[in-house]
């Protein structure tokens, strides 16, 4: 009988310890499969915001591109690849698979577990709505009335002419000298009956933009230097903090938050956004599109813009301003595009 007891004991023992192996391997392989899928989530979302951060700076992304991201006791292998292209709409269309591997395994003599997501995602170019060749929320004024270049008419020829400067009714555009300076369709808009009012009307996030939240500069002024533009298909981002004297020719978006001074025969190709006034002196000007007078959207109040003295050359150029905003370019997620069954081989 005892020796029948003890056996009984020693089976519901083992079973015990079955039973709590088992459940142990469980909830390990479950805790795994969590983790995996947690891998490749970030994964995705990583790629999706910082994909210049990888090494891929094309505008729009290549047919494929593919990079492996490694965290603590995991990676994920993320692949885009594109699906659809639209270069009349500009829209180009990708899936975004990720698949993630977890290195630390859950029990001794079990694969590491692994999981596949993937997303669908369109190609936004950067866009900017634009109301005119020059837009200053604080006014223009000009000295003289010789040439402020073709204004509105889009240098690029793509796109229908806009206004060849844009200001609040008062102060307004005011010049010394007879006829009209700016050209455009038409060639003086008044947005708004007063600096505050048009503020409303100028789509910016001048706040995220100054503060450095809203764009990433490639350049910062300082601590960063004037680059050389050297290279034709350089279109940096290139953020100066407080005023600033344009040392030269240049292109892409320059962002100053102070005030802008520019003055001999110099030409800034792609946008400019500055959030005090913009004093031109000399034959000098901007092929893309100017807005000044920014600081007006963070309550500041401005003088009236002075243009300064000579001919000017600040023109709507469509080329120009896509090239510039070819920075602020992203891949979007599509809303309920996302699986986490996606097949992988």
């Amino acid at each position: 009988m005892v020796i029948l007891i003890i056996a009984v004991l020693t089976v519901l023992v083992a079973a015990g310890f079955s039973a709590a192996s088992s459940e142990r391997r469980v909830n390990a392989n479950e805790e795994a499969t969590l983790d995996a899928f947690t891998t490749a989530e970030t994964a995705l979302e990583l790629f999706l915001a910082r994909r210049d951060s990888f090494g891929f700076t094309a505008s729009p992304p290549a047919v494929t591109e593919s990079t492996r991201i490694v965290f603590t006791g995991a990676y994920a292998d993320v692949v885009l690849r594109q699906m659809r292209v639209d270069t009349v709409a500009q829209r180009w269309g990708y899936v975004v698979r990720s698949h993630a591997v977890n290195t630390v395994k859950a029990l001794r003599g079990t694969p590491g577990a692994e999981r596949t997501v993937a997303e669908y995602a369109v190609w936004q170019p950067g866009t900017m709505s634009i109301l005119s060749s020059w837009t200053s929320l604080s006014g223009l004024h000009k000295n003289g009335a010789s040439s402020m270049g073709t204004g509105g008419f889009d240098g690029c020829g793509k796109m229908p002419a806009v206004a060849g400067v844009a200001v609040p009714t008062n102060p307004g555009y005011t010049q010394n000298g007879s006829g009209t300076a700016p050209q455009g369709n038409p060639p003086v808009l008044n947005v708004a009956p007063t600096p505050a009012q048009m503020a409303d009307q100028v789509k910016i996030d001048w706040a995220g933009i100054s503060s450095g939240t809203a764009v990433t500069p490639d350049i910062t002024i300082p601590p960063g230097s004037w680059p050389a533009f050297s290279d034709p298909n350089y279109w940096p981002v290139i953020k100066v903090n407080g005023n600033f004297a344009l040392p030269g020719d240049g292109q892409g978006t320059l962002i100053v938050t102070g005030g802008l001074t520019i003055s001999g025969n110099i030409t800034w190709r792609g946008v400019l956004l500055v959030g005090d006034n913009l004093t031109s002196n000399g034959n000098n000007g901007v092929d893309g599109a100017t807005v000044t007078g920014l600081n007006v959207k963070l309550g500041q109040t401005l003088p009236q813009g002075d243009v300064g003295n000579g001919t000017k050359r600040y023109n709507y150029n469509s080329c120009n301003v896509a090239n510039a905003m070819s920075k602020m370019a992203q891949l979007v997620g599509y809303t309920n595009a996302w699986v986490d069954n996606w097949p992988t081989y």
